[in-house]
């Protein structure tokens, strides 16, 4: 596993944009986008662009399935590196969550403004692969 500092930031600047970074970042997508339109959904809903409920409604939009957390034979939970090193796939794109914080492993490696990788990882959201039927 790399850490790569990376920010998608279209000021550069370091606030509290994790989710709209690993979201931008995670899906492909630009990052002014992706803050519009968390902050439309937010608003139909009545809530903070950054509220749990608010960016995991959006990427259950966008066709991707939250993952449980992963957890050893011991019960305990991975880290970041430790899911790099012995779960993550080579080509696919994960955004994880830690706590209060989002970020994405793409490659089996870790892209951030902050080097995470020595946190324990919660649940995490891939691209489905299931085909949608239109209504």
């Amino acid at each position: 596993m790399e850490f790569i500092k990376y920010n998608n930031n279209p000021k550069n600047k370091i606030t509290n944009d994790c989710v709209i970074r690993a979201i931008a970042l995670g899906t492909n997508r630009n990052w002014k986008d992706i803050y519009m339109e968390l902050t439309e959904l937010g608003i139909d809903k009545g809530l903070m662009i950054n509220d749990k409920k608010n960016w995991k409604m959006y990427l259950r939009r966008l066709g991707y399935e939250q993952q449980k957390t992963p957890k050893k034979e011991n019960n305990k939970r991975y880290t970041i590196q430790e899911f790099c090193k012995e779960l993550a796939e080579e080509q696919k794109i994960y955004i994880i969550s830690i706590r209060k914080h989002l970020t994405v492993v793409k490659d089996k490696n870790l892209y951030d403004t902050w080097n995470c990788s020595s946190k324990c990882m919660g649940n995490y959201w891939i691209k489905s692969n299931k085909i949608k039927k239109r209504k």
